[in-house]
């Protein structure tokens, strides 16, 4: 996994990554991956990479420094023409595409999904006071099904033009393979239809496995006089055409009611520590409070019947269970604005003020906070030093503040 973060404000920006990369094969951390890159000497542009560590099985730190050499020494008026052209050097360039690295995300795609459902349908018969003949199963998988069917339907498309028939064609073998490994019954050809209209749905839908890659492209366009940031997530080809959504955009503005304000901390990946830092409230712990607030609000009516000695008619129950959802409703939004008013908007308001070079100590420390976080509990490290850390200025473009170097300088003079 990954933490990095990018901290902006008028004066410029500063990027901070770490370095460690999980092996989930052989559960191995290493602690040398590069997240963090310049686009050129050129432009003040700066990307970094999340999530996966490659993109149709080439590193991404191949990739981008081929589209460093693609670009040379154009500029573009706008980040986000950075961001397109970079889209157009993937979908043009047949080295990235692979008709079995296709196989792979159409099966880590559609096998994460019905793991997922084969999960639910034995939780559900394991509730079940009587036992589950094989006729209930099969009317189970079938409802499980038809309901993630609309669900993908109902997503937005990233996949416009994707051809049924032919991914049908494609990708038959594969989704027969996922079949075989995660049903251990048979199922009928109805059923069968049923799955592969679920993967087709899954796939050209805003879905991404646990095998994509978040994008970070950040830094100034010639037109830019403020600092920008686009995030996308990638997830590779099928049948050509290019997987990927805009996830977040963020420009620092004139002033702080206009687009996102005059300063930003946006972190990505592993962003619990961050978000804490920030709100105040470990996320999770936010979450669960919450929880148990609605399961309170929810049951109340019930309690008060069984306590009170009194019945309630339907139209009280519905009136109390109303009420319920005003005041979690209520309470959720007082939350927020005193997470705003006490701990976000006076960080943002000494982010606004500060020099390049304590943006780069802040999202320096804020990612060696995650990481000791991570150390000192008992899941994996999977964020780890050396931390990479770089400025970007309108004026002096990109400049690593600080950088892990591969290269010993006593044995490579020539360099």
């Amino acid at each position: 996994m990954t933490a990095e973060v990018v901290i902006m404000n008028k004066q410029g920006m500063a990027l901070a990554a770490d370095s460690a990369i999980t092996r989930e094969d052989v559960k191995k951390v290493y602690n040398t991956a590069n997240k963090l890159f310049s686009l050129s000497e050129e432009q003040p542009v700066g990307i970094m990479v999340y999530g996966a560590a490659s993109f149709m099985e080439i590193p991404w730190e191949v990739i981008i420094k081929s589209y460093r050499k693609y670009v040379g020494e154009r500029t573009f008026s706008t980040l986000q023409q950075y961001m397109d052209d970079f889209l157009d050097f993937l979908r043009h360039d047949d080295r990235f595409k692979n008709p079995q690295t296709e196989e792979v995300i159409i099966y880590r795609t559609f096998s994460g999904i019905l793991k997922q459902i084969v999960r639910e349908i034995d939780a559900d018969i394991n509730q079940r006071e009587e036992e589950a003949t094989n006729n209930t199963v099969l009317q189970l998988m079938e409802q499980y099904i038809d309901e993630n069917i609309d669900l993908y339907q109902k997503k937005d498309k990233v996949i416009e033009e994707l051809n049924f028939i032919d991914f049908e064609e494609n990708y038959r073998k594969v989704i027969s393979e996922i079949e075989e490994d995660l049903i251990s019954f048979e199922i009928t050809e109805t059923l069968k239809e049923k799955l592969m209209k679920l993967a087709y749905e899954a796939v050209k839908s805003n879905y991404f496995s646990l095998g994509s890659s978040g994008f970070v492209i950040a830094g100034y366009g010639e037109k830019d006089l403020f600092p920008h940031l686009l995030n996308y997530r990638l997830e590779g080809f099928v049948l050509s055409q290019l997987k990927y959504t805009k996830e977040l955009e963020k420009q620092i503005s004139y002033t702080n009611q206009q687009l996102d304000g005059t300063a930003a901390v946006v972190p990505f990946a592993q962003k619990e520590m961050i978000d804490s830092f920030m709100g105040g409230i470990e996320p999770l712990m936010q979450d669960a409070i919450f929880n148990i607030v609605e399961k309170v609000l929810t049951d109340y009516p019930a309690q008060i019947q069984k306590h009170v000695d009194i019945s309630f008619s339907k139209d009280h129950v519905s009136a109390i269970e109303k009420l319920g959802k005003d005041v979690y409703h209520s309470i959720n939004d007082a939350v927020w604005e005193y997470k705003q008013s006490n701990y976000i908007e006076p960080l943002l308001s000494i982010v606004r003020s500060l020099p390049k070079e304590d943006l780069a100590d802040m999202a320096e420390t804020l990612i060696n906070l995650t990481s000791f976080k991570r150390r000192v509990s008992s899941v994996t490290e999977s964020v780890g030093p050396p931390v990479d850390v770089a400025i970007i200025t309108k004026g002096d473009g990109f400049v690593w503040r600080k950088r892990k170097n591969f290269i010993n300088n006593e044995l490579n003079a020539r360099l």
